[in-house]
Formats: structure tokens, C-alpha cells, sequence
């Protein structure tokens, strides 16, 4: 039988030799362990040494689908801590605020993909020219998970780029990632990326040419062509681009830039392979922010050093709401009917086509009939239509003129062509705030009125150069306007070239500051045509805009009654031409100081 009292001796003994083997590796003091030290900070219940400084300490590695299965006991886990190794990162529970935090930032690393195929790289990337801030990646990424982000792109050519910062929120994003070094040789590059430290496969691959050191060469800006359609919100694509001339002296690599305007900016780059006179592409990238046109500064790399120049983007217009007062028939009074309207809708004229004449959104159109009553009138003028033309047989009463001057005020604006002497003159006291303007009937159908030389967008627009030329009056008579004594600027007077009749005042005028053009002819528009094509008769129906060109508007070649040495249907009228002009400026006047411009 074992003596007990021997065995108890024997484990006591056992128990100091392994305290005495081991107390180099633990200790004991003031409440504190210590591992690896006999004298563990008084501060702390555990204090570990490394004894020869290589070694660390490991705690519980946890994927984040691990940590998160913890069922979490809110009374006592306060602090829990684990390595995340989804994340690669140490996370405690925070009992406060309910959740894992990271001590890599409180929102920890970032989840996230890369879209390379609207990844790129830009700047142009000469041989031997060090990067610098125009040398950037845009990286396309979808976060769906917020937290830190590091993006890295890599090439064997002498320079790389890196980035990082914090995603806020999910989504599609846009980040830039800085270039830096400089490229050795000229090749094509492939950019290896890397997401957080993981390389992302990307099909197709980003690349970067590095070019060779610049040529000799000149740009001209008066000959450039900018090609596409430019609407707010739409993003560029491949047709947005700029036709640049360039005459090249001497070999070598090119880099032609714009600068950033509202969003949108050009750029083209390659290798002269001969001199002379070629031309080079820019392609145009991002989405323009606003309506208003942008006027692009080029920048090239020339040996020489080239100066700048400017080239300007035309930008579609928004859709503009019509009113139309006047007779819906055929002949296109009010432009609410006949080839008048056609002309307005035409793509031809105003489209969103590549084509177009003028980039235009195109219009909506209502109307409120050649007599409406006072209140249907300043309802629909308190609705703020863009734009009210104004034809026969409109007579504004003075209550109704008060309205439209008001509405002028308010930075509407208005065409109107009036025949009639009373409603014309309503409208004219109104909108010039003098009383003592006066209106009158004068010459009758056919009349002929040169229009004034001066440089206006209404006589020089996008859709002809008319000054000098004629407008022709339709089957009543033309309103003479006396009195005006300032505030506008005259178009024609009331003599007309094919007559011998002395008649004095003004026919055709645009207000100085107000949006506001007049003709004293209710009839300016008509042609009973609805193919657009020259009525044959020479005293009536002036408008002509052939559907054959879109409704394209050309010159009247044959007009006129006879007199002042003007033989019948000798004269060219422009009127057609003229109410072209005054939609484009109009429409431009409505978006960028009109009754709706923000």
C-alpha cells in the first residue's frame, strides 16, 4: 500500500523545482503576471516580454464571418478583441455604440471592385518627362463596403501611381489615383492594378503610351471643327470630338489638351510621321453641367512652344415651351400651323442631330387662338411659357399689352408681327413705357423694306447674313412706328424701296434690353404652301422654307409689286430667314436670361 504521506511530499517538491525552472518565464508582483520579466508593470494584470526581441504575441484569428457568429453578451464583452483577417485588421467589440470597430479606422478597410473598362489613364506621357499632377489614373470602383482604400497601379517603365483615402458610401464611385517617376522608353504600357493590396485582372487591360520627345509643330484654332451633339447630363462619347489643323516643321510626338470647362474636357496625343499641314482628332471625355456654351482652351506641347488658343462648344438647348397668339390656319400666323411651325420642328433647324443648325432640345407647343380673353391671356403669360409669338389677327387691348410688357419684364420673351395700328400701338407704349408713341397703317401687300446694315443676330445669324437685304409685307398693310426715340434697335423703316410714297418710322425693331422683337406685319409668316415651297403670287405670302430641305429657310426670289424702277416680282424677300435667326436667338435668350433661367 503507497504511503500517502510520501506521494503529498513528493508533489510538493515537484511543484518548486517547476516553479524554480520557471520562474525566468514568470512572475509575480503587486497584483501584475509577467512572462518573460520578474518585475511586470505595476499598471497592468499582464505584461509580456519578447526576451530577445523577435517574437510578438498572437490573439484569436477570426475570419469576418467568424467574428461576426460571437454571440455577443453586452453585460461582459465590452473590449472583446480578435484579428479580423477578412479585413487584416485588429477589432474590438465597442459596447457604446453596439458594434465591431477597427483600430485601422473606425469604419475599418473598405470592400470594393474595380471596373476597368472605364478606367484610364490620363496626361500625355512623354520619354524622359517626369509626371506630375495632370498624370493621373480615373478609376472606376463599386464599394460595397465603406471603410480605407489604397489602389495602386504599377508598370516596368520607370513610374506608377498610387492612391488612397476613405469611401464615405456604397455605389458606383470615381476616384483618382496620382501618377509618379518618370517613363524611361517609348513603348506601351499595361498597368497592373491592385486593390488593397489584392491585383485585380482586368480585361480589357489599362495601358499608357509613352510618347517620344514633342515635335515641331502650329495649331489653328480658326479652322477647327467641334463635332457632336452636347447636351447637360449626357455623358461625351466617341463623336464628341474636336478637328484640329496642324502644320507640322519637325518630327516627333504631340500632345493637344483643353482644359476642364463644366465638366467636359479634349485631348489627343501620337507621333508626327511627316510634316506639313494634317489634321489631328481630340477626343472629347465627361458630362457637361451646364447649358451654357463652353469656350475650350488648347494647349499643345510644340518644341516650340506654341501659345494657346480657343475653340467654343455649342450646347444643345432645352426643350422651350411656345406660346403661340394668332389665327390657326394654314398660312402659319402665330407659327402654330403651317410651314412656319414646320420650320421650328424641323431637325433640320433645331435638333439634337449632328447636323442641326441650331442644338436644340425643340419646343412645346400651345396656343391660344387669334382672340383670347385678357384673363385666358395673363394665365397663360403667369404659366411662363419660354417663348410667345405673336401673329395675325391678334389686337391686344391696353390691359392686354400691360400684361405682355409685364411679362417682358419678367424676362420673357416675345416675336411679334402686327398689322394693326391701335393693338400695335398698345403694345409699343407698354413695352417702352411712353405714351407717346404713336402707330399707323402705311404701305400695302407687296411692299418691300430694306433691312438695316447693322450687325444684330437677327439679321446675322445661324441661318444667314441678311443685312442689307429685304422683308417682304403680305396682303394688308405694314404698321409704321413713330415716336421711338431710344431702347431699340431699328431692322427697317417705313419706306419702301419699291415705292415713291415718303412714309417715315420704323417697321422692324428688337428692344435694347428687353427680350422683344417686333414686325409691322401680322402676316410676316405666311405661305399657304404646306410644303414650305415660294407661293407663286408677288404681293402676298412671303415665307418660304421647302420641306425638300427640311424646311431649310431660303429667300422669296420673286416679290414685289412694281414701282420706284422695280419691275413686278423682281425683289428677294428674307422672311423666312429672318424668323429663323429670331427662334435661335430667342431660344438662347429663354435659356440663358429668361423668364425660367435659375
Amino acid at each position: 500500500m503507497m504511503n500517502t504521506k510520501s506521494t503529498k511530499c513528493i508533489a510538493r517538491l515537484l511543484l518548486i523545482a517547476l516553479f524554480f525552472a520557471f520562474e525566468n518565464f514568470f512572475s509575480q508582483y503587486n497584483g501584475a503576471v509577467g512572462i518573460n520579466t520578474s518585475s511586470p508593470n505595476s499598471n497592468s494584470v499582464l505584461d509580456i516580454v519578447s526576451g530577445n526581441k523577435n517574437k510578438g504575441i498572437l490573439i484569436p484569428r477570426l475570419t469576418e464571418n467568424q467574428r461576426n457568429a460571437i454571440v455577443i453578451n453586452s453585460a461582459t464583452d465590452d473590449g472583446l478583441t480578435v484579428y479580423n483577417t477578412t479585413e487584416d485588421c485588429l477589432n474590438y467589440w465597442s459596447l457604446a455604440d453596439n458594434e465591431w470597430k477597427s483600430v485601422c479606422g473606425q469604419i475599418g478597410k473598405s470592400v470594393f471592385t474595380i471596373d476597368c473598362a472605364n478606367t484610364k489613364a490620363n496626361g500625355t506621357y512623354v520619354e524622359g518627362k517626369t509626371l506630375n499632377t495632370s498624370h493621373y489614373l480615373t478609376v472606376t470602383v463599386n464599394v460595397t463596403k465603406k471603410g480605407n482604400y489604397t489602389i495602386t497601379g504599377t508598370t516596368s517603365n520607370g513610374y506608377n501611381f498610387y492612391g488612397t483615402g476613405v469611401f464615405l458610401s456604397t455605389g458606383v464611385q470615381t476616384v483618382q489615383v496620382q501618377g509618379q517617376g518618370t517613363p524611361s522608353v517609348v513603348q506601351s504600357d499595361t498597368v497592373q492594378l491592385f486593390a488593397n493590396g489584392v491585383s485585380v485582372s482586368c480585361t480589357p487591360a489599362v495601358t499608357v503610351n509613352v510618347l517620344s520627345a514633342a515635335g515641331t509643330y502650329s495649331i489653328s484654332c480658326g479652322s477647327a471643327t467641334v463635332n457632336g451633339v452636347y447636351t447637360k447630363g449626357v455623358a461625351l462619347g466617341a463623336g464628341n470630338t474636336i478637328t484640329l489643323s496642324v502644320t507640322v516643321t519637325a518630327l516627333g510626338s504631340y500632345s493637344i489638351t483643353t482644359n476642364t470647362v463644366d465638366g467636359i474636357s479634349f485631348s489627343g496625343s501620337g507621333t508626327f510621321t511627316s510634316t506639313g499641314n494634317q489634321n489631328v482628332t481630340l477626343s472629347g471625355t465627361g458630362t457637361p453641367t451646364s447649358t451654357a456654351d463652353k469656350v475650350m482652351t488648347i494647349t499643345s506641347n510644340s518644341a516650340d512652344g506654341a501659345s494657346t488658343c480657343n475653340v467654343t462648344v455649342v450646347m444643345t438647348i432645352p426643350v422651350k415651351k411656345v406660346l403661340h397668339i394668332g389665327n390657326e390656319t394654314v398660312y402659319g400666323y402665330s407659327a402654330f400651323t403651317g410651314p412656319s411651325r414646320s420650320l421650328m420642328d424641323s431637325q433640320t433647324n433645331f435638333g439634337t442631330t449632328a447636323s442641326s443648325v441650331v442644338k436644340s432640345g425643340g419646343y412645346t407647343h400651345t396656343s391660344l387662338g387669334a382672340s383670347p380673353t385678357s384673363a385666358a391671356l395673363l394665365a397663360a403669360l403667369n404659366n411662363k411659357p419660354d417663348l410667345v409669338i405673336i401673329g395675325y389677327s391678334y389686337t391686344p387691348t391696353a390691359l392686354e399689352a400691360s400684361y405682355i410688357a409685364n411679362y417682358l419684364n419678367k424676362k420673357g420673351v416675345v416675336i411679334a408681327f402686327q398689322d394693326e395700328a391701335s393693338s400695335s400701338q398698345n403694345m409699343m407704349r407698354a413695352i417702352f413705357s411712353d405714351p407717346t408713341i404713336s402707330a399707323n397703317a402705311g404701305a400695302g401687300a407687296g411692299s418691300v423694306y430694306a433691312l438695316t446694315n447693322t450687325n444684330d443676330p437677327i439679321l446675322n445669324g445661324p441661318f444667314g447674313d441678311v443685312r442689307g437685304k429685304n422683308w417682304g409685307e403680305d396682303a394688308s398693310g405694314t404698321i409704321n412706328v413713330t415716336g421711338l426715340t431710344s431702347g431699340f434697335i431699328p431692322f427697317s423703316y417705313a419706306q419702301p424701296i419699291n415705292s415713291t410714297t415718303s412714309r417715315t418710322g420704323i417697321t422692324g425693331l428688337r428692344h435694347s434690353s428687353l427680350n422683344f422683337i417686333w414686325f409691322g406685319d401680322g402676316g410676316f409668316l405666311s405661305n399657304e404652301n404646306a410644303n414650305g415651297n415660294q407661293y407663286t403670287s408677288n404681293t402676298i405670302e412671303p415665307f418660304v422654307a421647302p420641306s425638300s430641305g427640311g424646311y431649310f429657310p431660303v429667300e422669296k426670289s420673286t416679290y414685289g409689286y412694281a414701282g420706284n424702277g422695280y419691275a413686278a416680282g423682281s425683289m428677294q424677300v428674307q422672311n423666312s430667314i429672318i424668323f429663323a435667326n429670331a427662334l435661335a436667338w430667342a431660344i438662347k435668350q429663354a435659356e440663358t436670361n429668361g423668364i425660367n433661367t435659375p
